[in-house]
């Protein structure tokens, strides 16, 4: 999985009980590790641009803490594995975390429910693809795509495309279009758009990649917590002493 438990040594929390009693410790040790998984994620948003050419603002944002508690001292960091409508990242980051086959986007899971997505090939933006700033297909020609391939399903094919006569003649003059394997224009499998006689290529299909692992999430996490617990629990006793010296 994407994520990682941080908790204190046995030996630092005897330590700590010895230090500072009991009732210190308790009240210390979440906000402690709290903090220090805050740390950690930010280590791991800074180390995103340095494996990842030009990632979005949605995959370096999409880091998560989940904060230790008195009933259970474990703090949590990792990937959202919840995006709405859209890819989660914990989906696209894993295999480069874990290595392994990359998960379908959800672009390639209504191609493929459409039947235009051969079962194990993959979808990859072709040289007439429209980019935006991050490398990644423009999300308007994805609409598009989708739309006049009816990849949409029923629904979404009527509610994002025009029927009139205009909109069919500009679709055979320009339109998208899905090439299968064994197609009778000989081309690569893939999405294309017309331009006239020719066939641009926007989409195209390729066999399943294979990640190995090169996110060192984990290592990232792990010299995070080294660097920071101790100072982290360190002012997390600070803190709750002066909270403690204030009710006296």
């Amino acid at each position: 999985m994407a994520d990682a438990r941080i908790q204190a040594s046995a030996d630092r929390v005897k330590t700590a009980l010895r230090q500072y009693g009991d009732q210190i410790t308790r009240y210390a040790l979440p906000m402690a590790l709290t903090r220090t998984a805050q740390d950690a994620k930010l280590a791991v948003q800074w180390a995103l641009p340095e494996t990842f050419d030009r990632p979005t603002p949605y995959t370096i944002k999409s880091t998560f803490v989940r904060p230790a508690t008195k009933a259970d001292p474990v703090a949590w960091v990792g990937f959202k594995d919840d995006a709405g409508k859209g890819t989660p990242a914990a989906r696209y980051l894993l295999p480069n975390v874990e290595g392994g086959p990359r998960r379908d986007k959800r672009m390639e899971r209504q191609l493929r429910a459409a039947g235009l997505l051969p079962a194990g090939m993959f979808a990859v933006p072709g040289e007439e693809a429209r980019l935006d700033a991050y490398g990644n297909m423009r999300r308007s020609e994805v609409v598009r795509i989708l739309s006049q391939t009816r990849a949409f399903g029923e629904q979404g094919y009527t509610a994002n495309r025009s029927d009139s006569a205009r909109s069919r003649k500009k679709r055979r003059r320009n339109g998208y279009f899905a090439a299968l394997p064994g197609n009778a224009g000989g081309l690569p499998p893939g999405i294309y758009q017309r331009d006239g006689a020719d066939a641009r290529p926007v989409v195209i299909f390729v066999r399943a990649p294979s990640y190995r692992p090169r996110f060192r999430f984990h290592d990232i996490v792990e010299r995070a917590v080294r660097a920071n617990i101790g100072r982290r629990l360190e002012e997390a006793v600070r803190t709750v002493n002066a909270r403690f010296a204030a009710r006296r």
